[in-house]
């Protein structure tokens, strides 16, 4: 369901009214009312290969199919073989690829599970400032690639009003700014109402010039938001672990 001028979709309504039941348009990107939300993958959460798929009988309500992560992850890929778009870089290239190089989740080409094994390797969530979990997806890659992220902030876009303003905060929050800023992976009306930013406790691990920009606890318009929410969410999802791999789901 679109959502209606000015207002969310009622499904992010439905599953928190806190973030998105108000008129969240028509104010600066930074300012108080910008949507925050948070993104990481879990490598814990993983589904054996040899215990199949059951027939299909719902919908997930929560997980993004697989085709549309592909989709986007196609995208990207044919993004990048074009030339770099002309943008104004907010710290040096030299400063991100050392922050690339120093996290894994910015290496999705590492292999953090043994593919043979698994066929879902891990999910990735989208949570909202309060920790409640709006969308996942599963990462069937040997890495955490950015398809998953992109996928899901897109689908996000989808359900809110068009000039709705999104702080997504992520480990490696200015490696992914810095691709969509690079390439067409987003459509312009999106990449206009979106920022980054670290995670408040990854954030000590980027460079300082990363830092001045991304680290929430430095950027203008974060107040209190860390982004560890999804480090919550994978706590209390703990149980879990051991029946995901078996279930035939």
């Amino acid at each position: 369901e679109p959502p209606v001028p000015n207002s969310c979709a009622t499904l992010l309504v439905q599953r928190y009214p806190a973030c998105f039941n108000r008129n969240i348009v028509g104010r600066p990107l930074l300012d108080v009312s910008t949507i925050h939300v948070a993104t990481d993958g879990n490598f814990h959460h993983r589904h054996q290969r040899s215990a199949g798929d059951c027939p299909p009988f719902y919908d997930p309500a929560y997980f993004l199919p697989k085709a549309q992560v592909d989709a986007v992850g196609h995208c990207i890929s044919k993004a990048r073989k074009h030339q770099p778009k002309k943008h104004q870089a907010l710290i040096p290239d030299k400063a991100i690829d050392q922050c690339e190089t120093s996290y894994e989740a910015a290496d999705g080409k590492k292999q953090k599970a043994a593919m043979d094994s698994f066929d879902n390797t891990s999910i990735m969530a989208l949570i909202c400032h309060h920790n409640i979990p709006l969308f996942f997806t599963n990462i069937d890659s040997p890495g955490e690639q950015q398809k998953y992220s992109v996928a899901l902030i897109d689908h996000l876009f989808t359900l809110l009003p068009p000039r709705a303003n999104v702080i997504v905060l992520y480990d490696v929050g200015c490696i992914l700014a810095r691709s969509i800023a690079k390439y067409h992976i987003l459509d312009d009306h999106i990449t206009s109402h979106l920022c980054f930013a670290t995670t408040a406790m990854h954030a000590y691990g980027h460079e300082w010039a990363c830092q001045l920009v991304y680290n929430p606890r430095l950027a203008i318009g974060l107040g209190l938001s860390d982004g560890e929410g999804t480090e919550r969410l994978w706590s209390q999802f703990i149980k879990l672990i051991g029946i995901e791999r078996a279930s035939s789901v």
